[in-house]
């Protein structure tokens, strides 16, 4: 009997002591529980700061909380969701963390279909573009696979998400990252790179409701010439569609440093952007255009009087040609020193000069002293001017 007793007792006891680590269990980590689908939760630890600013910076932000993305459709998924906030809840106080905060899982669809009828989304606010949402469904393409810088701008891809970097964000740092339309928008790579994989259909008529062609590329002087007098600024919005008609890739803008670190340090420096004479040397769809001799070349007498053409506009010359001895245009082969080779051109010329030169001598003023200038700078030009 004395035995039974004990047993008894013990039962009561670990019962007890069950309920009072229930409880709290309850009182520690119920108002977490409650708490943790709100944005003002999520937002709470200092590792979300980049989340949290760029996703007020975003259109999400006017209509969606953390969870309204986050969290699944469903009563149960949303219970699962708040167990799984719990966790990490518990993994930031502890430090036990990823050093590169990242979602682990894409955004399902059915989260997006919430607001999103994809049934009527066809066509994008601009217009021009056409988007069958229905056909991109049909074929298993999910929307993050379009749409997945759209409230954060891929800030973890762009690694400035690591715990060194919280405390260079704020909200005008999140403003920057989201101003980054090729981060926000779909841009056309991504569909490019699709439709090449999935044999899809790549000619403009499939995405486009306009020719595409621009008002101004038909009037004829921009056609004859007109289009390389543009500024080298304008190269970023001509290359938004040239680039795809080149079999190579050019780079129009040269990096003063990583783009993502002028971000995080607020630095208003800008890159700069290659000239027009260098993208129609890069740009193979310019140059297969450019390769076929104009028609000003095939008027009688031309090359008597190319001379006086090139001195009038030298520029517009150097677009295809080189003024070397030993031209490297991809464009035309012949250049300036083809015809007319300097008489220094593999001559012992410095051994004769009266006055002792160094090894590389470079053109100044001075030796114009004695040189006509008019008849050197044809060819050379001194670092007074090129700088």
């Amino acid at each position: 009997m004395k035995l039974k007793v004990t047993l008894k007792g013990n039962k009561k006891f670990w019962l007890l002591v069950l309920l009072f680590l229930i409880i709290g269990f309850a009182a520690f980590f119920g108002d977490t529980f409650v708490t943790a689908t709100d944005t003002a939760y999520c937002t709470s630890c200092h590792e979300m700061k980049p989340e949290l600013y760029t996703w007020q910076a975003s259109s999400h932000s006017q209509v969606l909380q953390c969870v309204g993305c986050h969290a699944p459709p469903g009563t149960l998924k949303k219970m699962k969701y708040k167990l799984f906030s719990v966790k990490e809840w518990y993994a930031s106080l502890t430090g036990n963390y990823g050093i590169l905060i990242q979602a682990t899982t894409p955004i399902p669809d059915q989260v997006c279909n919430q607001c999103h009828d994809m049934t009527k989304r066809t066509v994008t606010p601009s217009g021009d573009l056409i988007i069958p949402h229905t056909i991109h469904a049909e074929k298993s393409v999910s929307c993050t696979s379009c749409h997945s810088g759209i409230a954060h701008g891929n800030i973890a891809e762009k690694k400035v998400t690591f715990r060194t970097d919280y405390g260079k964000w704020d909200e005008a740092t999140g403003k920057r990252f989201m101003s980054d339309e090729s981060a926000v928008r779909p841009d056309m790579d991504t569909c490019m790179s699709c439709h090449k994989v999935r044999k899809a259909p790549l000619d403009c008529s499939a995405c486009h409701s306009t020719s595409m062609i621009p008002e101004g590329h038909e009037d004829e002087v921009f056609k004859m010439g007109g289009h390389g007098r543009i500024e080298s600024e304008e190269l970023v919005n001509c290359d938004s569609c040239h680039s795809y008609m080149s079999t190579e890739k050019v780079e129009v803008t040269k990096e003063s440093g990583s783009k993502y670190l002028q971000f995080l340090t607020k630095s208003d420096e800008k890159n700069t952007t290659i000239s027009v004479r260098d993208y129609a040397k890069s740009n193979t769809f310019c140059m297969d255009c450019h390769k076929k001799m104009p028609p000003s070349h095939k008027v009688q007498f031309f090359e008597m009087n190319h001379g006086a053409y090139a001195a009038q506009d030298q520029e517009l010359c150097f677009t295809c040609h080189d003024n070397q001895v030993l031209g490297d245009s991809p464009v035309a082969k012949l250049s300036c020193g083809s015809c007319h080779p300097s008489s220094h051109y593999k001559r012992p010329w410095q051994e004769k000069h009266p006055v002792p030169l160094p090894e590389n001598p470079v053109i100044t003023e001075t030796c114009y002293s004695c040189h006509n200038q008019r008849l050197c700078a044809r060819c050379h030009q001194s670092p007074e001017k090129t700088n």
